[in-house]
């Protein structure tokens, strides 16, 4: 009797024990989880695959990311400001021993300093597209046409690039697609533009996937269908691109970099540079329903 007893007891106590160390362990996913926005700026990224740690995926990820990168520091308020901001320090990182960008579309080093683009000047021809001493401006991968050049959308650095004028110019307000035929336009990265279409050089193309998919999460709920615009054409029909895209380029040193100093600036990050297989999680019939 008294041996059931006892039995009872440590088998009452295991079971508590139990019962605390899953809840603790939940409240640990969940607590790394929170991290993804991280509200002491310290850029810590302690666990990869955060998300998975706490089994969410599909629209429950999705859902979750919305939330997740919502600006926690300041309202994006200023196109102008953050054009300056991504000139001067998020895209500086520097070049040939001075200060200078190195230019999305282009691959190029364009030597200057400050948050003016007009005084970052190609010298000659530098990226072979036969256009010289061009300028750099902000490339916006979700087209501004698109959601009437409205705040915060229109001045959010995760989706603005930092490019030469003529290929922004080239690409305009085209789908993002793989050229198969004979280029009309051409960079000396590979950059080229379609009939109908413009394809980034490979050592941007995820990158820009990966910009594209934080603008899906952060505004799909936002107006960004404006300009006459086929949606269809421009997202739905390419997301198993973008995928490809992500998974073929993963974020270099300098994307990272440049997801820290934007965060510092505007106070939220891009999940899929932290971990581009978060891409995969949500999927492509979710990324397609939004």
């Amino acid at each position: 009797m008294i041996l059931k007893q006892v039995s009872k007891i440590i088998l009452s106590f295991f079971l508590t024990a139990l019962a605390l160390s899953h809840a603790n362990a939940e409240n640990i996913a969940l607590d790394s989880l929170k991290t993804f926005v991280s509200p002491d700026l310290t850029f810590s990224i302690p666990e990869p695959n955060k998300a998975k740690a706490y089994s969410l995926t599909g629209e429950a990820l999705f859902d979750y990311l919305h939330n997740a990168t919502e600006p926690k520091v300041r309202v994006i308020s200023s196109y102008q400001t953050s054009k300056s901001y991504m000139y001067a320090t998020a895209d500086n990182t520097g070049c040939n021993g001075q200060s200078g960008i190195i230019t999305a579309y282009s691959d190029v080093c364009i030597n200057g300093s400050g948050g003016d683009g007009n005084s970052y000047k190609e010298q000659g021809d530098t990226n072979d597209d036969g256009i010289l001493g061009d300028f750099i401006n902000a490339e916006h991968i979700w087209p501004q046409s698109f959601f009437n050049s409205q705040l915060p959308m229109v001045a959010d650095i995760h989706q603005l690039m930092s490019t030469l004028s003529v290929p922004n110019g080239r690409r305009a307000n085209l789908k993002f697609c793989e050229v198969l035929e004979t280029p009309l336009y051409k960079t000396s990265s590979g950059s080229k533009l379609g009939k109908n279409c413009f394809e980034p050089g490979n050592s941007v193309k995820g990158n820009v996937a990966r910009a594209i998919f934080y603008f899906i999460v952060r505004y799909s709920d936002q107006n960004i269908r404006q300009g006459g615009m086929n949606y269809k054409e421009f997202w739905t029909d390419n997301v198993s691109m973008f995928m490809k895209w992500n998974r073929q380029d993963p974020p270099d040193a300098n994307e990272k970099r440049r997801n820290n100093l934007i965060e510092k600036f505007q106070g939220n990050r891009n999940p899929f540079i932290d971990d581009p297989s978060l891409v995969d999680a949500i999927g492509e019939t979710v990324f397609e329903s939004h």
